[in-house]
C-alpha cells in the first residue's frame, strides 16, 4: 500500500464507531432535505435524532472533549443551512426536491466541514487522515488538471449507456425536463462565472471532504477493503442527486467512483476538489451559453 494511502487509516476508529460516524454524517448531509417534503413532524424528529446522535458521538460535556461543542455548532449550521435552503426555494425547486440558494448552501457546507473536522479530531486523527497534507500541495493542485480530463472521459463514457437506456425506456423526455429544470434554477441564481466558481470551491470542497476524505476511509474500516468502500461512498454521493433526473444518478455514481478511485490511488484530496469545482464551473458556463443562445427556451416545458 502506498504511504499516502496508508496514512488515511492511521488512528482509525473501531469498526462500530466508524459505522456510526459514517451513518451519522450521511444522514446529516441528506436526511433533513429528504425528510422535509414528508412533513414538519418527521423533519423535527430527524433533527432531534441527529442532535442526540451528535452529542453521543462527541460527548462535549466531558472536560477532555470540550472542543466537541464546535462539532455541535457545525451540525446546527448544517441543519440551519438546509432549513434556509428550503425556506428560500422556489415552488418549482421544492417540487423537484432541491434548492440552489447559494448562501444557505455555503452555510451548510461550512457546517458539515466543521462537524467532520471535529469528529476526526476527537478520534485522534489529523488532516492527513482526510487526504490533506502540506507536503507537495502545489503538485497535487496541478494534478487536478489530468483528473479533470479523466472526469470528462468517465462522464461522457457513462452518458452513452444512460442515453441508450433513456431511449429504450422512453424516459428521454422526462430526463430532459429534469435537466432543463436544473439549468433554469442555475440561471435564476443570477451569478456570474467568477462568483459561481468561488462558491463551487467551497461546495465541492465540502462534498469531497465528506464523501471521499471522510466516508471512504470510514467505510474501508467497516467493509475491510478499499474498492467496496469507494463504490458505497459513490452510491451515497449519487443518492443526493436525484433532483437532476433518475438516470443522472447513474452518471453521478460513476463520477463519484472515479473520484474515489483517484483518492484511493493518491491518498490526497486537493486534485479532486480542483477537478470537481472546475467540472461544475465549466458545466455552468455551458448552461449560460445555452441559455443565451435561446436553446433552453426551445425545450418543452412540463
Amino acid at each position: 500500500m502506498r504511504r499516502d494511502v496508508a496514512v488515511l487509516l492511521e488512528n482509525a476508529p473501531t469498526r462500530r464507531r466508524a459505522l456510526s460516524e459514517a451513518a451519522f454524517v450521511f444522514l446529516a448531509v441528506l436526511g433533513p432535505s429528504s425528510a422535509g417534503p414528508a412533513g414538519r413532524v418527521i423533519l423535527a424528529v430527524l433533527v432531534l435524532v441527529l442532535l442526540a446522535w451528535g452529542l453521543a458521538l462527541l460527548r462535549p460535556w466531558e472536560p477532555s472533549r470540550a472542543g466537541g461543542w464546535l462539532g455541535i455548532l457545525g451540525l446546527l449550521m448544517a441543519l440551519g443551512g438546509t432549513g434556509a435552503s428550503a425556506w428560500f426555494a422556489t415552488a418549482a425547486e421544492l417540487e423537484k426536491g432541491f434548492s440552489l440558494s447559494m448562501a444557505p448552501l455555503c452555510v451548510r457546507a461550512l457546517g458539515m466541514i466543521l462537524l467532520v473536522a471535529v469528529l476526526v479530531w476527537r478520534d485522534g486523527q489529523r488532516p492527513a487522515q482526510l487526504g490533506l497534507a502540506r507536503e507537495g500541495w502545489a503538485k497535487e493542485l496541478l494534478l487536478g488538471v489530468p483528473v479533470l480530463v479523466g472526469t470528462y472521459v468517465v462522464h461522457l463514457t457513462a452518458s452513452l449507456p444512460v442515453a441508450a437506456i433513456a431511449v429504450a425506456l422512453k424516459l428521454a423526455g422526462k430526463e430532459m425536463l429534469a435537466r432543463k429544470g436544473m439549468a433554469t434554477a442555475l440561471m435564476d441564481t443570477g451569478l456570474g462565472v467568477p462568483a459561481f466558481a468561488a462558491i463551487m470551491v467551497l461546495v465541492t470542497g465540502f462534498e469531497e471532504f465528506v464523501f471521499r476524505g471522510f466516508l471512504v476511509p470510514r467505510l474501508r474500516v467497516v467493509l475491510g477493503r478499499w474498492m467496496p468502500a469507494v463504490l458505497v461512498a459513490a452510491a451515497l454521493f449519487a443518492v443526493g442527486h436525484f433532483y437532476e433526473g433518475t438516470l443522472a444518478v447513474f452518471q453521478t455514481f460513476v463520477m463519484g467512483a472515479w473520484f474515489g478511485c483517484v483518492f484511493w490511488f493518491r491518498g490526497r484530496l486537493l486534485p479532486l476538489v480542483v477537478a470537481h469545482a472546475a467540472f461544475n464551473t465549466i458545466s455552468f458556463m455551458l448552461v449560460m451559453w445555452l441559455s443565451k443562445s435561446g436553446f433552453l427556451d426551445r425545450l418543452p416545458s412540463p
